[in-house]
């Protein structure tokens, strides 16, 4: 948000493009310029009894760094905040794939969005089948029943409809193709090999040694877009099909409610844990990690207007102090209810209910973040510690112990998390340039962290054919899969095919999960 503030006021560009983050944290960044407000807030609460001291004592007060950062950054993010709602400025354009799960994830984030006062018109469906000459697996890609979908979801919208390409779409000359379709400049026509290419069918079942493990928690990550959700579904029932002794938790840290649309259950995954129908030992549950942490805020502000109500320390100006600690909450950092999610989990394995937890990870960038999170919340705790140490006059030992009992989870999540022979790391990607960049990158800050990882998934391989759009496909993926077995050759790489249907509910998952682990 601040970067985007900097970029308005240079006024270097006519336009920006901004390609956000997956749905979920998309809501999430679209709502910051408002929890910066509340941060300026409180950092203007707490210069406001220093200016109030200088008058006292000075009969003026002159203003200084702080102050011309607090009006600088309101005045920025205003600017942002303002652009964002502006309808004659400002579009956000919706992105889905013809398939259901993407498509009532996307009509989510565009309501939501509405209500924000961000204008959507335009909505674009990505990956659509238009190749003339199609095999039967290239049919049952295009589901005429999922753009109808789309144009009974989105009816009142322009609806952009952008083909799937034989292709990798990447370098000037494929983006300036795709940007002439997309635009109108130009037909879409494709040229396919003329020659067949031969290529070794999807060996199956790999995992099934995965299962032998003795594990308590299990992650399952990598960039938006690569199945990470359905292959954590799948996990989640191998384990509850291999060990019918065992109760395993299915669960995710992801705010766009992916697992209730996978497993699509009658009864929402939201609110509390659910038994998955066909089974009496899987469960899952999403967990509202943005109310948890909203609760949490709530007791403390509760704890401190308790205090001040009963007690008055000498020397205290109520004006001024009573504020600034009700707010300081406001100061926490960003994706601290990722890690509020995971002490819910905390939570569940101190009552043992549960023998394994199985979870379906935010995206990339944000999973990197969380990972690294519990220490920068650790510090923020400790910064926390030390303005409730200025206060002593005041009992405030039951909003300590709150901060006490966080700090203490935080290092239980550390504990299952890092260097643990009980935590284990499905990396999942697709063989594709971004897939492989995004890979490396988790890869190197797992490493760093000490996570078990062991298995690479690279999802969605099209399976062999004498297709030319499926040989042209295959032909991109295998020199990423080379790539990938040369990168990680101390890893188990697991191939798994790109399926003729969607993956949505039990039915579907639990094929899935024969293909990859053979139970």
């Amino acid at each position: 948000v601040i970067k985007i503030a900097e970029l308005l006021k240079e006024k270097k560009y006519n336009l920006i493009i901004l390609d956000t983050a997956p749905t979920g944290h998309t809501k999430v960044l679209l709502s910051l310029p408002q929890a910066m407000k509340r941060w300026l807030k409180v950092a203007d609460l707490m210069m406001a009894k220093h200016r109030f001291m200088s008058r006292s004592m000075g009969g003026k007060y002159v203003k200084d760094e702080c102050d011309e950062f607090i009006e600088n950054t309101a005045q920025d993010v205003d600017r942002v905040n303002n652009l964002l709602k502006n309808q004659e400025t400002t579009e956000f354009v919706a992105v889905t794939i013809p398939e259901p799960v993407s498509i009532l994830e996307i009509e989510g984030l565009v309501k939501d969005l509405n209500k924000m006062g961000i204008k959507v018109k335009s909505v674009i469906a990505n990956r659509v089948m238009m190749a003339e000459e199609k095999c039967a697996f290239c049919a049952t890609r295009l589901k005429d029943e999922h753009l109808k979908m789309i144009e009974d979801k989105f009816a009142g919208y322009q609806i952009i409809k952008m083909p799937l390409f034989p292709t990798e779409i990447r370098g000037k000359d494929s983006l300036n193709e795709y940007g002439q379709i997309l635009f109108g400049e130009k037909e879409f026509k494709i040229t396919l090999p003329w020659r067949w290419l031969r290529f070794s069918d999807i060996p199956q079942s790999k995992m099934a040694g995965f299962l032998k493990k003795d594990l308590n928690f299990v992650i399952c990550g990598g960039k938006g877009g690569v199945g990470k959700t359905a292959i954590a579904a799948a996990t989640g029932i191998a384990f509850a099909k291999k060990y019918k002794n065992k109760k395993i938790l299915v669960t995710t840290t992801d705010p766009a409610h992916a697992l209730s649309k996978i497993f699509d259950q009658a009864i929402p995954l939201t609110t509390e844990v659910v038994l998955i129908k066909g089974f009496d030992n899987l469960f899952a549950i999403e967990i509202d990690a943005q109310k948890r942490l909203q609760n949490w805020k709530e007791d403390y502000r509760e704890g401190i207007e308790e205090v001040f109500r009963k007690f008055v320390g000498p020397g205290v100006n109520i004006a001024f102090d009573k504020e600034v600690l009700e707010e300081l909450m406001e100061l926490s950092p960003p994706g601290l209810e990722e890690l509020m999610a995971l002490t819910e989990i905390i939570d569940l394995i101190k009552e043992n209910k549960y023998d394994i937890y199985v979870l379906d990870s935010a995206a990339s960038g944000h999973l990197l973040r969380f990972l690294e999170l519990p220490d920068l919340v650790r510090d923020w705790l400790k910064s926390i510690f030390k303005i409730l140490r200025k206060y002593q006059g005041f009992k405030l030992e039951e909003i300590a112990q709150k901060m006490v009992d966080l700090s203490k989870d935080i290092r239980k999540i550390q504990e299952l998390l890092f260097n643990s022979s009980k935590t284990e790391f499905i990396m999942i990607t697709i063989p594709e340039e971004m897939g492989i960049r995004i890979t490396k990158d988790l890869a190197a800050s797992l490493e760093k962290l000490k996570v078990n990882y062991n298995y690479i998934i690279a999802n969605f391989i099209i399976p062999s054919s004498k297709c030319g759009f499926c040989l042209a496909k295959r032909k991109d993926q295998e020199k990423y899969l080379k790539i990938i077995k040369k990168q990680y050759s101390d890893k188990n790489l697991i191939l798994v095919p790109l399926l003729d249907h969607d993956i949505k509910g039990v039915d579907s998952l639990k094929e899935l999960t024969k293909t990859i682990y053979g139970v």
